[in-house]
């Protein structure tokens, strides 16, 4: 396991100080995001229970994240995750080009916390969506 702290400036909470061992590698990076392969999961109490994927390489790129057992109670990614050693989240976007906050239930990420890796599925089932809407702007 990588021992040590390192300080990251981060455009949403600043300078933190991050211990090496919450430093997730992602070997084929993210979607759109290939160049980039680590990243620091935070967790603010304020917006909970939203959590935070932001790249160490490019402080500016980062991920809000939910579980997607909060968007869909029934959600099943199959057997590419281990409960028992994996942690699962989906990407959420704030606001999306029609003003609601939405979902990719289709590629969830995955994070090894054991290993310290991550990795981007694309699930074969046709069930979930990219842009699954979570919240839908409201008529003026």
């Amino acid at each position: 396991m990588k021992q040590g702290i390192r300080t990251i400036k981060t455009l949403q909470f600043g300078e933190i100080n991050v211990e090496l061992k919450h430093i997730f590698n992602f070997p084929n990076g993210l979607l759109g995001f290939e160049d980039l392969q680590d990243f620091v999961l935070i967790s603010e109490e304020e917006t909970i229970p939203f959590k935070w994927l932001l790249s160490v390489e490019k402080l500016e790129i980062g991920f809000p994240l939910l579980s997607p057992w909060h968007v869909d109670i029934t959600y099943d990614p199959g057997d590419i995750f281990d409960i028992n050693s994996q942690v699962i989240f989906v990407v959420v976007t704030l606001e999306d080009d029609n003003g609601s906050m939405t979902a990719n239930m289709k590629a969830p990420l995955i994070l090894d916390v054991a290993g310290q890796t991550g990795q981007q599925a694309i699930l074969p089932s046709e069930r979930y969506s990219p842009n699954y809407i979570i919240v839908k702007k409201q008529a003026d």
